[in-house]
């Protein structure tokens, strides 16, 4: 396995099989596949209606994903400047298992905890990444009626 982060090869194939997916997903307003400011990922923004725009001017998800099995899942919301995040990985670290999630709001290397994700991308989106997002919605939503 090449652990060389320099010399990972993106999965295009499997990156547009999940934007495939997404697409028809009710929660996502548009799936950028290798847009130009990233050109090895896939983006998807969501819909603004999930998210109260006193609080959040926009919510996305940037997926890339490797040949050698790695992979990065940022979730980002920009709280009209400032960014609140998390990152779903599979990858070697000196620090962490091969599989681990970089906690909110910062998604630092210091904020990883260890993880177990399913062996597939696919499902690592729709059985942990996409019920996260369901649930941060609520939260969001949560903390603006409070």
């Amino acid at each position: 396995m090449d652990t060389d982060r320099t010399k990972r090869t993106p999965n295009r194939a499997l990156l547009r099989e999940l934007a495939s997916v997404l697409s028809a997903e009710t929660w996502v307003a548009t799936v950028s596949v290798f847009p130009s400011n990233r050109p090895d990922s896939l983006v998807v923004s969501l819909l603004d209606e999930y998210y109260p725009d006193a609080n959040i001017s926009e919510a996305y998800i940037e997926v890339q994903s490797y040949t050698n099995g790695d992979f990065h899942i940022t979730y980002i919301e920009s709280h009209h400047g400032e960014q609140w995040m998390c990152r779903w990985d599979r990858h070697d670290s000196d620090d962490y298992i091969r599989d681990h999630f970089h906690e909110p709001p910062t998604a630092g290397h210091d904020d990883a905890v260890n993880k177990e994700y399913p062996g597939d991308l696919l499902r690592v989106v729709s059985d942990v990444v996409a019920p996260w997002v369901y649930k941060r919605m609520g939260e969001v939503w949560d903390e603006y009626n409070a």
